[in-house]
């Protein structure tokens, strides 16, 4: 089972939160940044089989600025609009990759703990 958090805003279209189980919502802020007020945070799970339509349908939908993350065990996929990277947990060239891609499209470094995330998805 893949786990990980879709911020509600983030998406362009809202059917994508009809791929996953959402297990809780949350509102709060994200780090370092109040311009944006609260967010719903959804903390999600989907399965295998589900797996590649939910990466085909979030990165269509996800805005800029936001990104989407889902975690099995150590592996971990973080998915931008333009790009996705595939990574476990010992891989951090990869992992770094990610991040810095982050950062060129505008996110904060604080908002993207990938190494924490993959010990606890949901955050």
């Amino acid at each position: 089972m893949w786990k990980g958090v879709i911020i509600g805003e983030s998406l362009e279209n809202k059917s994508l939160l009809f791929l996953v189980r959402i297990i809780k919502s949350r509102k709060t802020t994200l780090e370092n940044e109040n311009e944006r007020g609260t967010l719903t945070f959804h903390l999600i799970t989907i399965d295998d089989l589900n797996f590649d339509e939910f990466i085909e349908k979030a990165q269509k939908y996800i805005k800029d600025l936001f990104y989407v993350h889902m975690c099995k065990g150590k592996e971990m996929t973080v998915i931008f609009r333009d790009k996705i990277f595939r990574f476990s947990s010992d891989n951090l060239e990869e992992l770094n990759k990610a991040r810095e891609y982050g950062i060129s499209a505008g996110i904060l470094k604080e908002q993207m703990p990938f190494e924490k995330l993959i010990e606890n998805p949901f955050g």
